[in-house]
């Protein structure tokens, strides 16, 4: 009967196991072919940031929180002591008061004592400016006036015997003074060591009556006639030249631009032609003075010369004269 059985509905059995065998290998089938058409996965590594770094905050140090920790106070600041800065004595009018040496810089070139203090001349550096400066006693460059040029005791010499020129300057009305070594810790080129001394000057002529020299007449503002004998005989003796001023050379912005002439002595053919103290001479006739060989040259021309037109500068201004030289 089990048997029958089996016979009637063999062929259920058999449509079960087809469909079970048809559902194995579909499922198979999908499972393999979604495994080669999914996408594989990628990262694009532009599109993921980075966080933001977090801020580290600088270290500090609660000094206070910890000596509060350990039971301990804060030890005190120590106070600085104030530095007492000695004050320069005024003593510019003290004719006694020994002068100090100078911490401006400002360097001495060269020194000349005449037999009048007054009429006495330094020529002085400025290290800061690179300019040269001519000084008569009185004068000022800024704030520092020059006082005098003194010869002074050598403290080098082994001799004891030795002396140099110095400038006596008023500084902000300390009495100071300089020398041939540069002021201000040095920072220049040190000039030559050569002390011009004591230099004589030879003692002038007195001035003639009414203080004009005879043969120089003013016919105008700036205008002058010259008798030719004076001209002659001012040219032919030097010595006379010497002793009615003092002649040096003018330097600006270090280049020698004339002239100076200080001491210059009543009656004196300067004088008479209104020529004043400090009066830098800078052109005879357009012809440039900026040295000495050219300051000789012009005065053996101005013998044959017979108008003369003298440019000079004073105070910063030009000033202009115009001389006829009358006579044979």
């Amino acid at each position: 009967m089990l048997d029958l059985f089996f016979r009637k509905y063999a062929w259920t059995a058999n449509l079960v196991l087809v469909f079970a065998a048809a559902w194995l290998s579909a499922k198979t089938v999908n499972t393999l072919v979604g495994v080669l058409i999914r996408p594989r996965p990628e990262v694009d590594l532009q599109a993921v940031s980075a966080p933001p770094p977090r801020p580290s905050l600088p270290a500090s140090l609660d000094t206070d929180a910890i000596y509060r920790l350990i039971g301990q106070q804060p030890p005190r600041a120590a106070e600085m002591p104030v530095a007492n800065v000695p004050q320069s004595p005024q003593n510019c009018e003290d004719l006694r008061a020994a002068p100090t040496k100078s911490d401006l810089r400002m360097q001495l070139i060269a020194g000349i004592i005449a037999d009048r203090p007054r009429f006495s001349l330094a020529t002085v550096n400025d290290l800061t400016t690179r300019e040269t400066h001519v000084l008569g006693v009185g004068d000022q460059i800024g704030a520092v006036q020059l006082l005098g040029v003194e010869r002074v005791r050598d403290d080098h010499d082994a001799t004891g015997n030795g002396f140099r020129v110095v400038a006596i300057i008023c500084n902000g009305g300390s009495k100071e003074y300089l020398d041939f070594e540069p002021g201000g810790g040095g920072g220049g080129e040190a000039a030559p060591a050569a002390n011009l001394g004591f230099a004589p000057v030879p003692q002038p002529r007195p001035a003639p009556p009414g203080g004009k020299l005879e043969g120089v007449r003013q016919i105008g503002d700036n205008r002058y006639e010259v008798d030719r004998k004076v001209i002659d005989t001012t040219l032919g003796d030097l010595n006379q030249i010497a002793t009615q001023a003092r002649i040096v050379p003018s330097f600006k912005n270090g280049t020698a631009n004339g002239f100076k002439l200080f001491s210059i002595q009543p009656g004196s053919l300067y004088a008479s032609l209104g020529i004043e103290n400090g009066d830098v001479v800078q052109r005879v006739n357009g012809y440039e003075l900026n040295s000495p060989e050219k300051m000789l040259d012009l005065l053996q021309k101005l013998k044959d010369t017979g108008h003369v037109v003298l440019e000079s500068e004073r105070g910063g201004q030009l000033v202009k004269k115009e001389i006829n030289i009358n006579g044979p």
